[in-house]
């Protein structure tokens, strides 16, 4: 029997920032290093009422919708995320109780990085493998922009989204073929206890790209394509970890992926950097547009923890279920807000917050 990917469903800001606005304030940047070498043109704004939480809720009423199944269907929700709202609290049982989901379902968040996502993904997967679920909602969800300090180099990219993946084994879209990791303790983006905004844990240059992002990657990939003796040739698409626009090329290129197999990917020129939503939202760009029998490569990474790869093959279904479903290309393209920076920082409580919010006012 296979398993894999029944459904997913995407959920982005409307609200978008050009680059342009937050370095005519901090003069910090290169606008032609933002523009050209990273691949930026704008990013995305959280609204004052939106937050890990109900961007993750959005994405995963779009992929029940997307699937046919009922909310009481759903045997685990797994919510991977960096900037969850909630330390101690699991934002993964908000999100069962606000698409309202039967209460005996398995229900975590997987908190840590930028690749919380995949490896929700990879426990999913596990879980309907062993057949001790079936139907699991796999969300990847971050809000970056709102954990990135005012005048921070990287707020010009830091981004927000959310995506949902439903792991099943009846009308699969797309079968997961193979898994496989690779971790080490790199010194990249910390976010110590008590502390709101995400640091750097060495200087922003081409070494934490390198060493961090390039190498943990092409190592958790290598490993997938030993196990499943596989190579580049073998897949049509590549799906990597989209810090910036140009991210995803740096790894892909490094692999030996063209150009053109990780293109078909490529948002974050628009979003930003959505953490552990990336992947999965990379992924559901490309199920957008991917046929029957492609094989795709997906490989997030987070800072400190590593890398995950993921190998699929698309099926049949796809095009049956393409039919019924709003493209990711719409869902990034359509209704967009444009703000300048004094409204970006104010939806996204820059400058003050309470410490309890009682509504988007109090």
């Amino acid at each position: 029997m296979e398993y894999g990917i029944v459904s997913y469903g995407v959920k982005v800001p409307v609200r978008r920032i050009e680059v342009e606005k937050v370095v005519e304030v901090w003069k910090n940047n290169d606008l032609t290093i933002l523009k050209n070498l990273l691949n930026m043109d704008e990013r995305a704004v959280l609204n004052s009422d939106e937050d890990v939480i109900t961007l993750g809720t959005e994405s995963a009423i779009k992929c029940i919708e997307n699937s046919g199944i009922r909310n009481n269907d759903l045997d685990a929700i797994y919510l991977g995320t960096s900037t969850n709202p909630d330390l101690s609290k699991s934002s993964a049982a908000t999100i069962l109780e606000m698409i309202g989901n039967n209460h005996y379902a398995m229900c975590s968040d997987i908190q840590f990085s930028g690749k919380s996502g995949t490896s929700a993904l990879q426990i999913g997967y596990s879980l309907a493998k062993s057949e001790l679920a079936n139907n699991i909602m796999i969300i990847g969800s971050d809000a970056m922009n709102r954990h990135i300090p005012p005048g921070d180099q990287r707020e010009p990219y830091a981004g927000a989204g959310a995506a949902s993946l439903l792991i099943g084994r009846e009308n699969l879209i797309a079968e997961i073929k193979g898994i496989a990791s690779y971790t080490s303790d790199f010194p990249d983006d910390i976010r110590p206890e008590d502390e709101r905004y995400v640091r750097s844990g060495m200087p922003l240059n081409r070494d934490k790209i390198s060493y961090g992002l390039v190498k943990h990657s092409v190592k958790a990939a290598k490993k997938l394509f030993n196990r499943e003796h596989t190579t580049v040739s073998d897949y049509k698409y590549g799906v990597f970890q989209q810090i910036s626009g140009a991210s995803a090329y740096a790894v892909g290129t490094a692999l030996g992926f063209k150009k053109s197999q990780i293109t078909p990917s490529i948002f974050a020129n628009k979003i930003g950097d959505t953490g552990a939503a990336s992947p999965l939202i990379g992924l559901a760009k490309v199920l957008d547009v991917a046929e029957p029998n492609d094989k795709i490569l997906v490989v997030g990474y987070g800072g400190g923890a590593g890398a995950d790869a993921i190998s699929l093959k698309v099926t049949d279904y796809i095009k049956e279920f393409r039919k019924k479903i709003k493209s990711v290309e719409s869902e990034i393209n359509s209704d967009i807000i444009r703000v300048d920076y004094a409204n970006a920082i104010k939806y996204e409580y820059k400058y003050i917050r309470p410490e309890v919010s009682f509504n988007t006012y109090l």
